[in-house]
């Protein structure tokens, strides 16, 4: 199964980060896997491919979109003790599932030398969370014959790796490939080329564009360059075959996230089909 989860959090000390958080929380919920299984963290730590992702720790009135200033936003968020924030998490196989949707109230997260407490685990329908199965999903692109266009929304920063390179912009196809090479990694049902899916995405006809560029920093040493944003496109020009093959990683995109590190942060993505 293939699960969205977001966990509700007080702030037990509060504080600000000096930059962008996502190692940190990976730690954490590394701690809290240890905690819970030895065996279990040790298979997680060992795969080059984290059956999990991560996203940022988001206020109530801030989760659809980045303030002004994405950089401060991301690169230095602060928190007051006391306050309520949200954690989103997902899961992209069955123990990764059980283990995450399984964290006891009360568990306490260290991310850095700020700490915070689980109040609430939401995995019913509220904030778009809940969990599917992969050929629930395949299903589904199989019988939206008459959807038009795709939205992603892509919450945290993103940022794709090419020819060694860091490489930050929404192309679809680099979108939809990063999507298709997820797919085969977490070895899930249905085959999905990523050539296929390229050729695919490269057919999508832009519609609505709202995004920046930053620079995330990971450490004191090294930053890379993401964006973040809504991007919008028409399904107009595909054969029904690759109307079939977006409309299936559209959908797989908010269990998997896009792009590099998204156990640590990065590539949060949400979607609508219209």
């Amino acid at each position: 199964m293939l699960g969205v989860l977001v966990y509700r959090l007080r702030v037990e000390t509060g504080g600000h980060f000096t930059m962008f958080p996502g190692r940190l929380l990976h730690g954490a919920l590394f701690h809290y896997l240890s905690e819970r299984s030895a065996e279990l963290s040790a298979d997680f730590h060992a795969r080059q491919i984290k059956p999990f992702t991560i996203g940022c720790l988001q206020r109530a009135d801030r989760r659809r979109a980045p303030s002004a200033n994405a950089e401060k936003t991301f690169n230095e968020p602060a928190f007051t003790e006391g306050e309520s924030v949200f954690l989103r998490v997902t899961a992209l196989d069955d123990a990764a599932l059980m283990a995450l949707a399984a964290m006891p109230r009360g568990t306490r997260l260290q991310v850095g030398k700020l700490a915070f407490s689980l109040e609430e685990v939401l995995a019913d329908g509220r904030m778009e969370t809940g969990a599917a199965a992969p050929d629930e999903l395949a299903a589904a692109a199989l019988s939206m014959e008459r959807a038009r266009s795709v939205r992603l929304h892509f919450r945290s920063p993103t940022l794709f790796r090419a020819d060694g390179y860091d490489y930050a912009f929404p192309q679809p196809e680099r979108i939809f490939a990063s999507l298709a090479d997820k797919w085969t990694q977490q070895e899930l049902p249905a085959v999905i080329y990523k050539d296929a899916a390229r050729i695919a995405a490269a057919k999508l006809v832009p519609l609505a564009w709202r995004g920046e560029s930053l620079r995330v920093r990971l450490t004191n040493q090294k930053s890379v360059p993401a964006f973040v944003g809504d991007f919008s496109f028409s399904l107009a020009e595909l054969s029904e075959e690759e109307r079939e093959i977006i409309l299936l990683l559209t959908q797989f995109a908010p269990f998997c996230g896009t792009g590099r590190m998204t156990a640590q942060g990065m590539g949060e993505t949400y979607v609508s089909i219209s």
